[in-house]
Formats: structure tokens, sequence, C-alpha cells
């Protein structure tokens, strides 16, 4: 309705209670007032404002909601949205936790809905439905039920497993999605927050981090000695020399060396910020939510630490959105540590994902807690020197803050070298696992995680962006400078076994369709590289060749050297390595032209 006449609003009587369905939206800037007589019967009873389903393609990018077929009403409840509004921060950093609240408070954020959060913030319309339209879920209803289609769950039965959930959905939405991070349960769905099948956490207990015994409470952590490296910590000159010795490095994939990032972060001026990256999301990961899920108080232990070091007041936890379990552990953590006095001075605040892979890419994580779209910056100037809301920001991944407790306790040269292994597959312990730096790949599926159950066919050594491995590999050391002869890195060490019955091409075909599904499509060589040569494996496939080997190394050293983040420059990896150790299966594409030859 309008103020100067009546439009065609579909207000209707249903059940005794009012319906009203969408007619045309108000323009961008239309700031008229509602209808005194609509308002007064928003006034008087519950409403449902359903909406006409959107288009496949409208319901958003990111963490990959597969766009086929996906139709559904969205019911809102008006009144609730009426009481919800005064309750949202106006900041723009609060856009996306407001977006999140609204989804799951009112109903999935519709274009009407995002006009009403744009208002209440005072951010253009356009701003504000532009990152509405970038995160796979915000459109998405709290009870839908999401089945991986990852690499890992695709070997493991995930098509069939769509199919059925999509028989029997009975008007709930179905949707396929990229990774939930639940790969040790493949097939794995999510029906609403809730995990299938059941989690089960298969691990060891480490000298670093200890998984395989759960802290329930503050009082549980703090009796195995948690809080006490805090309680006496080292000056900032002694924390980075036990960093530097220990060796440790960025465990959330890029391995940079985190004494010389502590480093950095030390000689910039404040105030700073220190950010934990637990937007965990590359194919065959799971560590991270083990940590949190198990061993919260550690991972807060490393992060307060760092916030001590880095002098910072504010902390932020970005998680993403699929990991509800995690949220809630971390949630009642903080409350326990703001209740034991050990967040006095400080702030911790949890900013919760929509559904993104692109996020866990560290400045795209910046944008998205600054209220945009989560595309990665320019570097430099690097997070260190210029990060959250432009101060230096020390931003860390999950389990490189877990060892830190360790490594300052026992000293940077007695630490052992030891990081977490998620292992997936075709494997009879599916789980995640500490275990040496230099473990080979059989010693991981044999010792840790009880033998292959079935013949081996190729392994995938630190997540979809590290490369695939022949069997061939399975007695090579898992370290960066032993992987690098074969091609391929460690990365996020999110090992995958794929059996001799799943092909190496569709393997390969999976890991390029998930890139083109989660590039966010900033820079050109990632958005048409990943999505040309997905087109070109599909095809290959079906035994048509619509590009030569010559033209895929060109698109490949294109992406690898003018992509923006690591998500185009990762990607030729896995490609790469399959030219290297299947070549039989990419012959038809002919011989690769090196660099002299006409």
């Amino acid at each position: 309705m309008r103020r100067d006449r009546l439009e065609p609003f579909g207000a209707e009587k249903s059940d005794d209670k009012l319906l009203v369905v969408a007619g045309r939206a108000h323009g961008h800037g239309d700031g008229l007032p509602v209808h005194p007589n609509l308002e007064r019967l928003l006034d008087g009873e519950l409403v449902g404002l359903r909406l006409p389903a959107r288009k496949p393609q409208d319901v958003g990018a990111g963490r990959g909601v597969r766009r086929q077929g996906v139709h559904y009403d969205r019911t809102i409840d008006v009144l609730k949205l009426t009481e919800l509004l005064p309750e949202l921060p106006n900041e723009r950093t609060k856009l996306l936790d407001n977006l999140g609240r609204v989804r799951r408070e009112v109903g999935p954020v519709t274009a009407e809905l995002s006009d009403a959060v744009a208002d209440h913030m005072n951010i253009r319309r356009g701003e504000v439905d532009e990152v509405v339209s970038f995160y796979s879920f915000l459109r998405v209803p709290t009870n839908a039920v999401r089945v991986c289609i990852g690499p890992v769950c695709d070997c493991l039965g995930a098509k069939d497993v769509l199919a059925r959930e999509q028989e029997q959905a009975n008007g709930i939405p179905v949707l396929g999605v990229e990774c939930l991070g639940h790969c040790d349960l493949a097939p794995a769905l999510l029906r609403g927050d809730t995990v299938e099948p059941e989690v089960a956490y298969r691990t060891n207990d480490g000298a670093s981090i200890g998984l395989g015994r759960a802290d329930e409470t503050l009082a549980d952590y703090e009796a195995r000695g948690g809080f006490s490296v805090l309680r006496d910590l080292p000056s900032p000159e002694r924390i980075v020399e036990e960093l530097k010795a220990s060796g440790l490095a960025g465990y959330g994939g890029a391995g940079f060396p985190t004494g010389v990032k502590w480093e950095a972060v030390a000689r910039e001026p404040g105030p700073r910020y220190v950010v934990v990256n637990a937007d965990e999301g590359e194919p065959g990961t799971v560590k991270d939510r083990y940590v949190m899920e198990r061993r919260p108080h550690l991972m807060l232990e490393g992060m307060l630490v760092a916030m001590r070091f880095a002098e910072a007041t504010e902390g932020f936890i970005y998680l993403r959105e699929e990991y509800a379990t995690a949220r809630a552990r971390i949630a009642r953590a903080l409350e326990e540590l703001r209740d034991s006095g050990l967040l006095s001075g400080i702030s911790v605040e949890l900013v919760i994902g929509a559904g993104a892979y692109i996020c866990g890419e560290e400045t795209a994580m910046l944008e998205s807690m600054e209220g945009r779209r989560g595309m990665p910056r320019l570097k430099p100037p690097f997070p260190s020197e210029v990060g959250y809301l432009g101060r230096p920001t020390l931003i860390q991944n999950v389990e490189t803050l877990a060892h830190i407790p360790a490594i300052l306790g026992m000293g940077g040269e007695s630490w052992p070298r030891v990081r977490l292994w998620s292992l997936s597959g075709a494997v009879n312990r599916a789980g995640c696992y500490e275990a040496p730096l230099d473990v080979t790949l059989r010693q991981l599926i044999d010792e840790y995680a009880g033998g292959a159950t079935e013949e081996i066919g190729a392994i995938v050594p630190g997540g979809a962006a590290s490369g695939i491995l022949p069997p061939a590999a399975l007695d090579v050391p898992l370290t960066r400078e032993a992987l690098r002869e074969w091609g391929v890195g460690a990365g996020s060490a999110g090992v995958q076994v794929y059996p001799k019955s799943y092909s190496p091409l569709r393997l390969l075909a999976e890991t390029m369709r998930f890139f083109a599904e989660e590039s966010c499509q900033k820079c050109t060589p990632c958005r048409i590289g990943n999505r040309g040569l997905h087109h070109l494996l599909e095809e290959l496939d079906e035994g048509r060749v619509v590009m030569s080997r010559e033209q895929a190394e060109e698109w490949l050293d294109a992406m690898a050297a003018t992509s923006i983040c690591g998500l185009g420059q990762g990607a030729p990896f896995p490609m790469r390595a399959a030219f290297r150790y299947w070549p039989e299966t990419f012959a038809p594409l002919g011989e690769p032209v090196t660099m002299g030859e006409p």
C-alpha cells in the first residue's frame, strides 16, 4: 500500500490471520510511509508476509548453494521484524551480523527485508542488497536441508543422498552445497543446524593440542594446566624468539612463519586488532572444527596471548556459519572467561559468516567484517600494516593459535614439530590426528586412520588447492620441501584418500567445479579460468575436446600469475598435477608446448 493510493498489495484474510502477499516493492530511496490502514492491521495481528519464490539463480553466491531447482516460499513474521530492528546496531561493521539475525529470527533475507535493514542502519539500499546477494545462506531458510556435494562426499555417494532428500523434501528446501566442513562424516548433510550422520570424533591425544580428551568447562581446561601461560606471560621479545625457534608456520594453508608475522605487527603503531580466522572451508579439512568443539579454551588462550602481545583491546573470531556446535562451544567458553575475569579490559566478539569460502582468505574476511562483499584486497599493504578498519591486524588460524600455549610452555626448541592432519575418504577411521610434519601418507592412513577401505587411486595431500598425488607418493614425507618436488603442497593438511574406482578425471572435475562455484568473481583470470577449465574437464569426460593442452596451459599460467588471491593462484595446482601423473587421461588434448617451441 502507498500513501497516495491503495496498490494491489494483495492483503486478504486467511485462517483468521492476515496474509500479505508482496506486490511491487518500493524503489530505492522511496521513503513513503506505510498506509495507515495496513499499519493498523499490522499492529493488531500476527502477519505472515509471503513473498514469491525467487528464481534459482537469485539465491546467492559464495559457499556453494547449487542453484538448480531451488524454489520455495519465504514466510516472514513482520511483527518480529518490527521488534528486532530497534535492537540492531547501526555500525556498518555489524551489517553481516544484523542480516544473519534477520535470517534466523524473521526469515530469509528478501529485497524488502534488505531494504528495511538498510534504512535502519542508514546505508544505501543498493549497498546492502549487494552484500545480501554475495552470501549463499542469507536467502536460505534456517530449516533447509544442505547436502554436501564436495569431492569427498561426491566420491562416497552424495549425489544419491541429495536425490533422496529432494524426493522426501515435503516442501522443505533441499540444496546441494560445496562443503560443510564435516568431511570425516562423508557423505554429510545439515538438517537445519543438525549434522547427519551424527558427529563422531576420531582423534588422538598428541603432545601439543591433545584432542583425545575434550574440555567441557573452563575448570576442565584449567585442571590440565590451562591459562598457566597467559598468567605468566613472557616478554614480547621472548615470545617472538620462542615462536621463531619452534618453526611454527600458519596452519591455515599459507604457511607464513608465525614469529615473523607477530614481529611485523608489533612494529606497527597502535591501536591494533587480533582476528581469528575460523572460516575453515577447504574441502577435506576439519581440524579447526575439532579444536573449537573439543578444546575451545585452548584456542582462546592462544588468542588472548596474541592480544596481550599486540596490546590489542579488541579481538574477533570469524566463524563459518555451518559450524553451529563450534559456535555454541565458543560462546559458552567466552561467557566463562568473562565471569572469571580473564577478559577484563578487553572484548572478544564472535562474527558469523554466511556461506562464502572466499572469506577464508584474510583480506576477504576483513572486507566481510567491515560490512562489504567478501572480496580480497590487493596486497601490499598487508593486514599486519593495514588491516581491520585500516589498523594493524594480527590474523591467525585456529590451529596455529592452539599450538601457542604448548610452544611457550615447553619452549620453542623443545616443542615437537607437529600439526593436525584431517583424514577423509576411503579410510576406516576418518578424523583428525596430531602427527609430525614429516609423516608420510602411508603412515597417516595405516597407523592413524586404520588403513584404506579399498585400493587407493589418488590422494589429495592438503586440501583442494594443494594438488593431487598418485599412489606412488604414499611414502613421501609431507613436508613442504618434499612435496614441492612432486608439484604439490601441504596446504591445510586436509588429506583426502580416493579409491581407484573414483576416476582422477572426475576428482579433478569436481575440484575445479568447486573453485568455479566459490570464486568471488572479482578478477577475470579466476572467474573465467575456473569455469572454462571445469567445462574442459566435463566435456573431456564425454569424449569431446574443447580446448587444446597448449591453451589450457596458457590459462593456468595466467591464473597463477595474475589472480588476486590464493583461490585463483592455487587452482592450477590440481590441474597440473593431474596432467603430470595421469597423462593418458589428457592425451586427447594434445601435447603441451614448452618455451622455445614454435
